[in-house]
């Protein structure tokens, strides 16, 4: 019995020993020059980049296929302290390590950011560098490529009477306001882009001039592609209490909170804002708000929006011909309210208890089509206070 034991133990021991030898075997260095580095890609890049504005971060996979551990000597950017680019080495956040070791069969991470000077140049322009790897006599590298442009920038401006024309973007950071009695006129092919949070205020009046195959681009400035289309980037277009004689024709406005909001009632015989020829798409909340607004709309097009895509409240005067308002659910819209919603009345609550404020509505809509995927695509909110007048003709 004793020798059975004794033979049990050591064939246990034997067994351990044989693990303990082929553990330590795999998680040796390996320091042979055929045992390379892989990589998720070869070349990480990133989309338009504007001038002095950081870019989000990507990243790449660094793997180590191979069945030891692997020592990386050197991690570095190739343009050093000087690049454009940042690095984050596997939760360090430098442009250069060393000895960084890789277990068997394993990856880690390494994140990249850019910021792009300024130059005298309006069109894009492409700025390289690489990421160089030292491992066992080897060097590799993984490209990195970031398109910029210049553009035209304003930081919380409240501006006068001006012209903007399309010889570069135009960059909005922490909002801008078009100040009381001051017009500005942007021609055809400007292209606007808005950081997030900002708003773009008129006081006074707009004035904007697309044409037919070259439209008024205003949306987010995150040109990444997984921020092409996503609801929300900025505050949208919003003309306030003094604001008059505003026309838009042949825009797009997209990936706002509310595309365009219009306070008030009109100030003289024009419409506060004749939309024509125009889109608003993508939209986080609203796409068209009117507020006891004056508005007129001719041949536009508004859809994918968040909530409503007309939404008139507190009475007002709209006019809307041949416009589609359309909405149904997709990747970036869940389509819960009524597209069109139409309100006489202003409603708060205060200590005094509940107030509703009247004013007449009136809204006509020719030739324009309504269309969702509820049952009831029209809100229609009446109280008996004031008027409540709307028609839909063919």
């Amino acid at each position: 019995m004793r020798a059975i034991i004794q033979q049990f133990f050591t064939g246990v021991l034997l067994l351990a020993l044989s693990s303990l030898i082929v553990s330590c075997k795999k998680d040796t260095i390996t320091t042979s020059p055929a045992d390379k580095l892989s990589f998720s890609t070869d070349t990480l890049t990133f989309d338009t980049v504007f001038s002095s504005l950081g870019s989000t971060s990507l990243y790449f996979t660094v793997h180590n296929p191979n069945s030891q551990r692997i020592s990386i000597s050197n991690i570095r950017l190739a343009g050093g302290d000087q690049s454009i680019y940042r690095l984050n080495i596997d939760g360090h956040q430098a442009n250069e390590i060393s000895d960084l070791e890789i277990p068997a069969n394993d990856s880690v991470y390494i994140f990249v950011a850019v910021t792009i000077d300024p130059t005298n140049e309006n069109n894009p322009f492409v700025m390289y560098d690489s990421v160089l790897f030292e491992t066992n006599g080897n060097e590799q590298k993984v490209v990195l490529q970031a398109w910029g442009q210049n553009a035209h920038f304003f930081y919380g401006e409240v501006i006068n009477s001006q012209e903007w024309f399309d010889d570069k973007p135009y960059v909005i950071i922490h909002s801008i306001l078009v100040d009381s009695n001051q017009t500005l006129t942007i021609n055809a092919g400007c292209r606007i882009y808005m950081h997030a949070g900002s708003r773009f205020y008129v006081y006074g009046t707009l004035k904007v001039l697309g044409q037919l195959h070259d439209s008024v681009q205003f949306r987010g400035d995150r040109l990444e592609y997984y921020y092409i289309d996503d609801p929300g980037n900025w505050e949208g277009i919003h003309f306030l209490r003094s604001s008059r004689d505003n026309e838009i024709n042949y825009a797009v406005i997209k990936e706002a909170i509310v595309g365009i909001r219009v306070d008030s009632l009109k100030e003289t015989s024009a419409p506060k804002l004749t939309l024509r020829n125009s889109v608003i798409k993508y939209t986080l909340s609203s796409g068209l708000l009117g507020i006891t607004s004056d508005i007129y709309a001719e041949n536009c097009l508004v859809f994918s929006c968040g909530e409503w895509n007309a939404q008139l409240e507190y009475g007002g005067n709209y006019e809307f011909q041949n416009c589609t308002f359309a909405n149904y659910s997709n990747i970036v819209i869940n389509h819960q309210r009524p597209v069109v919603r139409m309100s006489n009345y202003y409603y708060y609550q205060d200590d005094q208890g509940d107030h509703y404020l009247p004013a007449d509505l009136n809204a006509s809509f020719t030739n324009c089509i309504v269309y969702g995927s509820l049952e009831n695509e029209l809100d229609r909110d009446a109280r008996n206070e004031s008027q409540f007048n709307y028609t839909f003709d063919h």
